[in-house]
């Protein structure tokens, strides 16, 4: 009765002004697949629903009211039923992806609007730090930062009020422990082996905090996102990915000779990318996505000669880690030695840290300019 409703109101508009548009949020809510066979008749309702909104689409009225529908919605087109897909309903459908560099500068622009912000807060860098981020997060990042402001009694918002709304968000809210000292220095050295591989090796990520601050549930943490957008990864992104996480577990065992369980979280990242690339990627021996053979028909002998490749893999990775890091063994001490003194260490301290050993960050790409060419 409702979708009637909204139609026959929809044509009284279209006759009233030449046309009507009607605009359906959340559009999987009304349009998602029927279902005939409930046992406990849940899905009546919405099958009805649905049912009558494919019969005002499909115009079958002898007025000549121009109405066009338009719908929205956050989940995959395949969760739609195929009858709404069909040509003279929704036959046209725009993705809209998440905002790139350029506009992401421009969306935090328009919701800074809204807050006292300090002038001196470098938009562009704001956005480079924001990668992936849809609208909506971006205007939470600003609302939060706003909380925090208030929260340490000032006017205006501040870069460092941004930097942490963000840490907030994706981190969680800081929870200081009472650790040993020493649990403080394993820990130090651990998160100063994640640091010193994302910076030094990784070829398309940076480090934009380093933490020996609890959050969630984890002791320390290095904040690493990618310099800009991508949306594949090769094999020597991938391969970086796993330095990074055995980062710490090389740190501990250079320094102590012994490492502790705070490793387990890092083995379990780098075996399963270790695993993904051998047996789905084909980046070792064989060629192939094996993950799509039913796992009882692949053969013994060749299940353990791909898990001998991942293990190959593992072991080339920790190899190239532990060179790294015996070579830069004063820089590793000296970043341990900073996390004890500090608790934690924003982007510009890591670079001014490194640059003191001659080390200058990855250039950053800035963001692109759209010039027009006359005819």
């Amino acid at each position: 009765a409702r979708v009637r409703k909204l139609f026959k109101q929809a044509r009284q508009y279209a006759r009233a002004y030449g046309a009507c548009i009607i605009f359906i949020d959340e559009l999987e809510v009304v349009g998602k697949q029927r279902v005939f066979m409930d046992a406990f008749g849940g899905s009546s309702e919405s099958n009805s629903t649905l049912n009558q909104l494919l019969v005002e689409m499909d115009g079958l009225h002898d007025d000549a009211a121009h109405i066009v529908v338009m719908g929205a919605m956050n989940a995959r087109e395949d969760v739609l039923d195929p009858a709404l897909l069909r040509p003279g309903r929704f036959d046209r459908t725009i993705t809209i992806g998440r905002p790139n560099l350029a506009e992401r500068k421009d969306i935090f622009e328009h919701y800074a609007k809204k807050i006292q912000l300090d002038p001196a807060v470098d938009m562009a860098r704001l956005a480079r730090k924001a990668v992936y981020k849809t609208p909506a997060e971006i205007e939470n990042i600003l609302k939060e930062a706003a909380l925090i402001s208030v929260r340490n009694r000032r006017d205006m918002v501040n870069y460092k009020d941004l930097s942490e709304a963000i840490e907030r968000i994706e981190l969680g809210v800081a929870h200081r422990l009472s650790m040993t000292q020493k649990e403080r220095e394993t820990t130090a050295y651990h998160e100063a082996g994640h640091l010193l591989m994302v910076y030094l090796t990784h070829p398309t990520n940076d480090v934009f905090k380093a933490s020996i601050v609890q959050r969630g549930g984890i002791l320390g943490v290095v904040h690493s996102i990618p310099r800009e957008e991508l949306y594949t990864s090769d094999g020597h992104t991938l391969r970086a990915h796993i330095r990074v996480a055995l980062g710490g577990y090389a740190a501990e065992k250079l320094k102590y000779g012994v490492t502790s369980n705070g490793v387990s979280s890092d083995f379990e990242n780098a075996m399963q990318i270790a695993h993904t690339m051998i047996w789905s990627y084909g980046m070792g021996g064989f060629v192939g996505d094996f993950t799509v053979i039913p796992h009882h028909q692949l053969s013994e002998s060749l299940k353990e000669k791909l898990n001998m490749e991942t293990n190959n893999l593992l072991q080339s990775c920790i190899k190239e880690v532990e060179e790294t890091l015996r070579r830069e063994m004063h820089i590793l001490d000296r970043f341990a030695q900073e996390l004890v003194k500090r608790d934690e260490l924003d982007y510009d301290e890591i670079v001014s840290i490194f640059q003191e050993y001659g080390k200058p960050p990855k250039s950053i790409p800035l963001p692109a300019v759209r010039t027009e060419v006359p005819a």
